[in-house]
C-alpha cells in the first residue's frame, strides 16, 4: 500500500510539471488538502481511494488537481467545489497568471476582435456615406424637399449608423489599449493609454459624428458676389461626412499580413521596430507603389469631383450646366495638377475650400510620384557593381592608350632632336602630344580613385571587415606557429652547444 502511494505521488508530481500553468498548484497541494491558510499534514485522506471510484482517470481532458482558491480537489474528491478552467472569456481576469503561450493566444484573440470591430466600422461608415450621397443627389437633381418623408428616413438611418459607429470606435480604442496592456505586461488597460491615445479617440469621434441631421436647418449665406440667401446646413455636413473614408485605410491596415502574423510582431519586438500603420504604409509604398499611388489619385479625383459639384449646386441651384460632372472634373483636374488656367473657378466658399484640399492632395501625390520615379531610375547594387567594373576597364584602357601615346611621342622627339633644328614644328607638335598624354594619365588615375565610392554600403563594409578579421586571425596563427618553431630551434641549438662543449672537453682531455 505504501509503495502504491509513493508511486502515485511521484506520478502526480511529474505530471504537474507537464500541465499548463493554471493546473499547477504548489507541491504540498498534491500531497494534502488546504484548509484556511495552512496546509494539513501531507498524509493522504484515508478515503482517498474510495473517492476515486467515480473519477474517470483515463480522460485526458480532466486534470488531476483543480485549484479552488485555497482549497484543492484531488483526483475524484467531490467534497470541495470545482473551479472552472481558464477559458478565453475569463482571460482578462487572470491575465497576471497567464503563461507566455496563453498571453500570445490572448493577444491573437484581441487582434481578431479588433479586426471584426474595424470591419463593422467600415461597413457602417460606407452605409452612411452611400445613404448621404443618395439623399444629396435626390435633393440636387430631383428637387426632393428636406422635410419630405424619404429625406427624414434616410437621415434617420444615417443617424442610427453614426451612433453605432461611435460605439464601435470606443470599443476599438478599448481593444487597442488591451493589446498594449498585454504587450507591456500591465494589470489595467487604462495604464496603457496616453494623451495621444485619448486625443485620437476624441478626434475620431468628432469626425465620425458629423452627419446630416433629420430636418431642414436653414442658415443665412452670402456668396462671394455679395448675393444673400438662405441655404441648408446639410451641404457642409454632407461634405465633411466624406472624411469617414479614412476608415478605408484603417480597414486595409488591419487586414494586412504585417499586422495579423504573430511572427512579424516577434521579429519587430526583437528588432525594436514598431509594427503599426506607418510601417504598413511604408511597406505598401515599397512593394506596390504604383498601385497605391494610382488608387490615391483616382479616389481623390472622384471624391473631390462629387464634393465640388455638390457644393456648387447647393449654393448655386440654377447653374446646372455650369456645375455638371464634366465641368467639375475639369476644375478638380487642373487644381489637382496645380495648373490653374483660370477659365473655371468655384463660385461658393465651400467650393473654394474643396479646391484648397484638392491642391494640397495634388502636391502630396506629386511629391510621392517624384520619389517613386527617382527610386525606379536609381541603380541597384548589382547594377552599380557592373557599371563600376565596366567603368574601371574603360579607364584602364584609356590609361594604357595614353601611356602608349606618351612613349611614342618620347621616341619621336628623340629621333627628331638628333637632326638638330631642322624639324622645330614637328618637335613642338610631339611635345604637345606628350603633355596631353601625361595629363590624360593623371586624369585617368584620379577618375579610378573616385569611381565606386557611392557603391560602398554597410554590407560591403561588414564584408570587408570580416575579411580583415579573418586575415588577422590567420596572421596571428602563423605567428604563433613561427614562435613555436623558433623555440624548438633554440632548444636544439642549446642542445648542440652543450654537446659541442662536451666534445671540446673530451678533445682537450685526450690531447693532454
Amino acid at each position: 500500500m505504501a509503495y502504491n502511494f509513493i508511486v502515485l505521488v511521484c506520478t502526480t508530481s511529474t505530471l504537474g510539471h507537464l500541465l499548463p500553468v493554471r493546473h499547477q498548484p504548489d507541491t504540498l497541494q498534491y500531497l494534502g488538502v488546504y484548509t484556511g491558510t495552512h496546509a494539513e499534514e501531507t498524509t493522504p485522506s484515508p478515503c482517498w481511494w474510495s473517492a476515486m471510484s467515480g473519477y474517470d482517470c483515463d480522460n485526458p481532458n480532466l486534470p488531476l488537481c483543480i485549484n479552488d482558491g485555497l482549497k484543492m480537489k484531488y483526483m475524484g474528491n467531490t467534497e470541495t467545489k470545482e473551479t472552472p478552467n481558464v477559458s478565453r472569456t475569463s482571460w482578462p481576469k487572470t491575465e497576471a497568471k497567464l503563461s507566455l503561450g496563453q498571453k500570445i493566444e490572448y493577444r491573437r484573440e484581441l487582434l481578431h476582435r479588433r479586426r471584426r470591430i474595424v470591419d463593422t466600422e467600415f461597413t457602417l461608415a460606407m452605409i452612411g456615406i452611400v445613404l448621404m450621397v443618395v439623399e444629396t443627389e435626390l435633393f440636387i437633381s430631383y428637387g426632393m424637399e428636406k422635410v419630405s418623408i424619404a429625406s427624414i428616413v434616410l437621415k434617420t438611418i444615417i443617424s442610427v449608423t453614426t451612433v453605432i459607429l461611435l460605439f464601435c470606435i470606443c470599443l476599438n480604442y478599448y481593444t487597442g489599449a488591451k493589446i498594449k496592456m498585454v504587450d507591456a505586461g500591465l494589470k489595467e488597460w487604462y495604464m496603457a493609454t496616453s494623451y495621444w491615445h485619448w486625443f485620437g479617440l476624441v478626434l475620431e469621434l468628432l469626425i465620425c459624428s458629423i452627419h446630416p441631421i433629420p430636418g431642414n436647418i436653414q442658415l443665412p449665406y452670402a456668396s462671394p458676389d455679395g448675393v444673400r440667401r438662405t441655404v441648408s446646413l446639410d451641404a457642409v455636413l454632407s461634405i465633411v461626412m466624406v472624411a469617414r473614408l479614412y476608415l478605408v485605410a484603417k480597414f486595409a491596415v488591419v487586414h494586412s499580413v504585417l499586422l495579423t502574423d504573430t511572427s512579424i510582431y516577434s521579429i519587430g519586438a526583437l528588432s525594436k521596430v514598431k509594427i503599426n500603420t506607418l510601417f504598413v504604409f511604408r511597406a505598401a509604398m515599397r512593394n506596390r507603389p504604383g498601385q497605391l499611388l494610382l488608387m490615391v489619385m483616382v479616389s481623390t479625383f472622384v471624391v473631390n469631383t462629387w464634393a465640388m459639384r455638390a457644393c456648387e449646386l447647393y449654393y448655386e441651384r440654377g447653374n446646372y450646366h455650369k456645375n455638371s460632372y464634366l465641368e467639375s472634373m475639369w476644375l478638380v483636374a487642373i487644381t489637382f495638377l496645380t495648373v490653374g488656367y483660370g477659365d473655371r473657378t468655384p463660385q461658393s466658399y465651400c467650393g473654394r475650400y474643396i479646391s484648397i484640399v484638392t491642391g494640397c492632395m495634388g502636391v502630396i501625390t506629386t511629391a510621392l510620384l517624384v520619389a517613386i520615379i527617382a527610386r525606379y531610375l536609381q541603380q541597384t547594387r548589382s547594377e552599380k557593381y557592373v557599371f563600376n567594373f565596366v567603368s574601371r576597364l574603360q579607364i584602364q584602357n584609356r590609361k594604357k592608350t595614353a601611356a602608349a601615346n606618351a612613349v611614342k611621342a618620347v621616341l619621336r622627339l628623340h629621333i627628331l632632336r638628333r637632326y638638330g633644328d631642322e624639324f622645330k614644328g614637328e618637335i613642338r607638335k610631339y611635345e604637345d602630344k606628350l603633355k596631353t598624354s601625361l595629363n590624360e594619365i593623371r586624369c585617368a588615375r584620379e577618375d579610378k580613385k573616385v569611381i565606386g565610392d557611392d557603391a560602398v554600403g554597410i554590407v560591403d563594409v561588414a564584408h570587408t571587415v570580416d575579411k580583415i578579421m579573418n586575415e588577422l586571425d590567420r596572421k596571428f596563427a602563423d605567428d604563433k606557429q613561427n614562435r613555436e618553431r623558433l623555440q624548438i630551434i633554440d632548444h636544439r641549438l642549446d642542445a648542440m652547444e652543450t654537446k659541442l662543449e662536451k666534445l671540446c672537453d673530451m678533445m682537450s682531455t685526450i690531447s693532454r
